[in-house]
């Protein structure tokens, strides 16, 4: 399993994934929340159910390694991150737009909304724990995995 992180300065979106770049479970943290999301999340990924928002998060979970957003206040979360975990630094422009992207195509529009441009529409939710995914699947392109 591979952990996405998608900093910011209010909150944080998560992501855990597969080598094979397959969204397993996804949420978002506030800030603030960081010790505690890393403490949990090093122990067993069982224990970050109090954030998830998309997935299921697995009985066995073990992170071989965590992909950072380089944007907004990242040195803290590398920081915090480190005590626990192998953090790589990835280039995060554009995440918050292929999140959007990505919202649309889990949950597609019904109704009315559905003869909307996707483009028009915005998620009913944050988005940041798909940006993290975002982070995440650019990591796994680039080959940033042994």
């Amino acid at each position: 399993m591979y952990l996405g992180i998608d900093p910011g300065r209010q909150k944080f979106g998560w992501a855990l994934g597969g080598a094979e770049g397959t969204l397993v479970a996804s949420g978002i943290v506030p800030a603030e929340e960081l010790e505690d999301f890393a403490l949990k999340a090093a122990r067993s990924c069982k224990g970050c159910e109090e954030w998830l928002l998309e997935g299921e998060l697995p009985e066995d979970g073990k992170i071989a390694k965590v992909f950072c957003g380089d944007g907004t206040g990242h040195a803290r979360f590398v920081q915090e991150l480190a005590c626990h975990f192998e953090v790589e630094l990835v280039e995060e422009l554009n995440t918050t737009l292929e999140a959007r992207r990505l919202y649309w195509d889990m949950h597609p529009p019904r109704g009315l909304r559905r003869l909307v441009p996707l483009s028009l529409l915005v998620p009913p939710r944050c988005v940041d724990d798909l940006a993290a995914f975002c982070i995440l699947r650019r990591a796994l392109a680039a080959g940033a995995i042994e």
